[in-house]
């Protein structure tokens, strides 16, 4: 695709923040494996436990900082933030490098003519999975079918989800001081639906005719439980590191968790959790193992009656209700050790929704 050659860096943007594909761009990789045992009980209900495990290997991440100092640096301490003759001055004309001085910090980066540089989708990630689960399956008979599983898992990894992760990856040269529990991980989750025909109106065991068999037949009930325990909390500190792309994980000074249970008001011991001190990483983890965000409860129902029309056309009516109990699912607690609320849950999911419709099908 590229018809006139790559255009050769360090030649453009220099002094701007820069994203590129690097050379050593693997492809993701992921591997599969599962154990199963099924057993049919009455002809029509299927019962299987299955071991599951999978392995990823250079798992995408958006972005990689490519331009950070490495930590061995620390040793300077403030002599980081010291001023020093820019050797950029006069060549580039604008931006955080056209100054007649510099940090020191600065200097010290892989790419110094470039204020930032990310590794675009950088395949450097790696992940591991291991869950048990228990599922019931009953095939649709007598007007009624359910399914239900178990699953009790553990996902653990050194990058956060690209698209919609919560933790932060502190040193690029280093991801395994980022392995930890995922941020996405819950170890266990419930989840059964159910589709039952109201046994009335024609066809059925009850009120098979007359009028009365019109309106109450051809009615379905269905429903959807979900029950998931919370993703693990992530704490965040600020960043004293001094050093150009490279963060910081909070200090864990005990074990946060509760003894005399938890509240929305302090949800954890938040005098567990310290910054990090100036030129260090932290001793914290990407997220908590030990400290789970609130779960779900959610059970979403509906109800619906086909009216058949012609032959061919036939009319359904739907009234669905999603959260029908109208639970509080409570969101996470806040996790920055410099925030006013820090450990305190502040908000929670949405409450019942109920929707209505109509749908012809011909």
């Amino acid at each position: 695709p590229f018809v006139s050659g790559l255009i050769s860096y360090p030649s453009t943007y220099l002094g701007n923040n820069i994203s590129a594909i690097f050379p050593d761009w693997p492809s993701p990789l992921n591997q599969q494996w599962n154990l199963s045992l099924q057993k049919t009980l009455f002809s029509n209900l299927l019962i299987e436990a299955a071991y599951l495990g999978s392995r990823g290997e250079h798992i995408w991440t958006g972005s990689l900082n490519a331009n950070a100092a490495s930590p061995q640096y620390f040793r300077l301490g403030n002599q980081l933030n010291a001023l020093v003759p820019n050797p950029f001055f006069g060549e580039i004309t604008s931006g955080p490098l056209s100054t007649v001085t510099v940090r020191q910090s600065s200097l010290l980066v892989p790419f110094p003519q470039y204020s930032g540089v990310s590794r675009l989708r950088a395949a450097a990630g790696d992940s591991i999975y291991h869950g048990f689960t228990l599922r019931a399956d009953k095939r649709f008979s007598q007007g009624f079918l359910f399914q239900a599983s178990y699953t009790f898992s553990k996902l653990i990894d050194d990058v956060q989800e690209r698209f919609a992760g919560r933790s932060s990856i502190i040193n690029p040269y280093d991801l395994r001081a980022s392995r930890s529990v995922s941020d996405l991980d819950r170890s266990q989750i419930f989840v059964a639906n159910f589709v039952y025909e109201l046994p009335f109106g024609t066809n059925h065991r009850f009120i098979r005719s007359g009028v009365a068999g019109k309106i109450v037949g051809n009615w379905q009930v269905s429903g959807i439980v979900s029950l998931l325990s919370g993703q693990p909390v992530v704490i965040t500190g600020p960043n004293n590191t001094q050093l150009p792309g490279i963060s910081a994980y909070a200090m864990r000074l005990r074990d946060p968790r509760l003894q005399s249970g938890q509240s929305i008001d302090r949800w954890f011991d938040t005098t567990a959790f310290a910054p990090a001190p100036n030129f260090s990483l932290g001793n914290d983890s990407r997220t908590e193992p030990n400290l789970r965000n609130p779960g779900i409860i959610n059970a979403d129902l509906g109800l619906s009656r086909y009216q058949p029309i012609t032959e061919s056309i036939r009319l359904q009516f739907r009234a669905e209700m999603f959260n029908a109990t109208n639970k509080v699912n409570f969101n996470g607690p806040e996790g920055s050790v410099t925030a006013a609320n820090f450990g305190q849950i502040t908000s929670a999911a949405g409450g019942r929704a109920v929707q209505l419709g109509l749908r012809l099908t011909f």
